[in-house]
C-alpha cells in the first residue's frame, strides 16, 4: 500500500512538472521592444511657473542631450539627468527638499541658504515643480568666456 502510495505521488508530481513545462513552452512570447526615441513632448511653460523656461523645454525636447548642446548647457546634463538649483520658499525646507529629490532619484550636490543644487532626472522636474516648499527651479549660472 506504501509503495503504491509513493508511486501515486510521484506521478502526480511527474504530470504537474510536465503541464508546468508544457504551459511555459507554449505560451506566446512577448513582443519584441525596440529602443525608439520618445516623440516630443508639447508642454506649455505658463503650465510651470516655478521651472525657468529652458527646463521646460529640455524636458519636452525630443533627444534632451542635443538640446542641452545646443543651449550651451551640457555640462549640467548628464545621463538623463540634469543639474539644478532649487529655491526654496524658506531654509527650514531644505531637509525636506533634500529628500524629496532623493525620492526621485535625484543627489543634492550642494547647499547654501535657501537653496539645494541637485542633479535630478529631467521627467522629475515636472513633479518637483508642484512641490509645495520649491520656489524656483532653475540651471546654475555659469560664468561665460567673454
Amino acid at each position: 500500500m506504501q509503495k503504491t502510495l509513493g508511486f501515486l505521488t510521484a506521478l502526480v508530481v511527474l504530470v504537474l512538472v510536465a503541464g508546468a513545462l508544457w504551459y511555459i513552452s507554449t505560451r506566446p512570447s512577448p513582443p519584441p521592444t525596440y529602443n525608439q526615441p520618445e516623440p516630443p513632448v508639447t508642454l506649455n511653460p505658463q503650465d510651470y511657473p516655478k521651472l525657468q523656461e529652458r527646463l521646460v523645454e529640455l524636458i519636452g525636447a525630443s533627444d534632451p542631450a542635443a538640446f542641452a548642446k545646443e543651449h550651451g548647457f551640457e555640462q549640467d546634463f548628464k545621463d538623463g539627468k540634469i543639474v539644478v538649483v532649487i529655491e526654496a520658499t524658506s531654509s527650514e525646507f531644505l531637509e525636506e527638499l533634500r529628500w524629496a529629490v532623493e525620492a526621485l532619484d535625484g543627489k543634492v550636490e550642494t547647499d547654501y541658504e535657501n537653496q539645494l543644487q541637485a542633479l535630478v532626472p529631467i521627467k522629475a522636474l515636472l513633479k518637483l515643480a508642484k512641490h509645495p516648499h520649491i520656489e524656483f527651479i532653475r540651471l546654475p549660472v555659469r560664468p561665460k568666456p567673454d
